[in-house]
This record gives structure tokens, C-alpha cells and sequence, in this order.
């Protein structure tokens, strides 16, 4: 049997590991969040911000769709993607924005979306004066864009990891990009 000064010990010794490896955990996460911000921070939230001071071009919208793809337990994830044309300085791109809308098996959120951005309505379109073909037609920043940093921050993707298939340079807000029509 213990007696109560070895008792007290003991348990002292027990709360330091606990606050230790505590500690460590946080360290851990912590530097984990900041080595994975800036990549985050440049797909996710960080082209909304720069948006925020490019110059708009009158666009129009040529085509929205819902993607289907599968989720867990067989139950399909949609998308709404948006495309959309407009011309800077006489020259005429096109781009895509897929990521108005959170990924989830909600169907009826990706259609609210598509009902938004119908086909041949005038809309806004933000590119950056340095790179056009770089543009979003909404520049809001969301929860899900939130939480995807989040996410991106605390385990980011491993090298050669998903690239947006409207944007195969990697560069830019993963949910849109431009090219020059031809």
C-alpha cells in the first residue's frame, strides 16, 4: 500500500506528462498549421483577398453544370461549375469557377448555384491585371473556404497532390481559371 506522500508523487509526476505531452501536441499541430498556411492561404483565401483589388471586365456566363462524383458509403458528392467568358484589352478568355458551393450530397445546393448563374446572364468578371486569365466572377470568402484551410493547414497535400482540372498550373484560386479563347 501506498502511502499518501508516495500517492502525491506519483500523481504529480502523472499531471507533468500529461501537461508535457500536451504540450508537445500543440507544438506539434501548431507548426504543422504554419508549414502548411501559405499553400493554403494561396489557393484557398489568398486570390479572394487579391481579388478583392482587380479590376472587373463585363462577362457572360456560357455554360454551369452540377458534377457528380462519388462520396463515402456510395452517396455522390456535387459541385457546381460555372464557366464564363470575357474579353481585357481586346483579347477574349474563358474560365471556370467550381468551388461556389461546399462539396456535399446535398444536389439541391449546387442547383441554387446554377440557378444564380444562368446562361447568357451579364455578370462581373474580377482578373488579375498581371496574369488575365486569372478570375473569379465571386470573390467571397465562405465558411467552407474556411474550413478548408483549415483542414489544408493541419494536413497539407503531399507533393503532386489535387490541382483543380480548370487550373493544371496549380496557380491561383483552386476553384477557377481562365484561358484565352481562341
Amino acid at each position: 500500500m501506498l502511502a499518501g506522500g508516495q500517492l502525491l508523487s506519483i500523481l504529480s509526476v502523472a499531471t507533468a506528462l500529461l501537461i508535457l505531452g500536451s504540450g508537445i501536441c500543440a507544438l506539434f499541430f501548431g507548426l504543422r498549421a504554419l508549414w502548411g498556411m501559405p499553400a493554403a492561404l494561396s489557393q484557398a483565401i489568398g486570390v479572394r483577398l487579391a481579388a478583392r483589388r482587380w479590376p472587373a471586365a463585363p462577362g457572360t456566363i456560357i455554360g454551369a453544370e452540377v458534377r457528380v462524383a462519388p462520396g463515402s458509403d456510395e452517396e455522390p458528392f456535387y459541385e457546381a461549375v460555372v464557366r464564363y467568358a470575357y474579353t481585357v484589352q481586346g483579347q477574349e478568355y474563358e474560365g471556370a469557377q467550381d468551388d461556389l458551393t461546399y462539396v456535399s450530397n446535398a444536389q439541391d445546393a449546387a442547383q441554387a448555384i446554377m440557378a444564380r448563374y444562368q446562361v447568357g446572364a451579364s455578370v462581373p468578371v474580377y482578373y488579375d491585371p498581371q496574369a488575365p486569365q486569372r478570375a473569379l466572377i465571386d470573390r467571397g470568402i465562405r465558411p467552407h473556404h474556411l474550413v478548408s484551410l483549415l483542414f489544408a493547414s493541419l494536413f497539407p497535400p503531399p507533393a503532386g497532390g489535387r490541382r483543380s482540372a480548370g487550373n493544371p498550373d496549380g496557380t491561383g484560386d483552386a476553384g477557377s481559371a481562365g484561358s484565352a479563347a481562341s
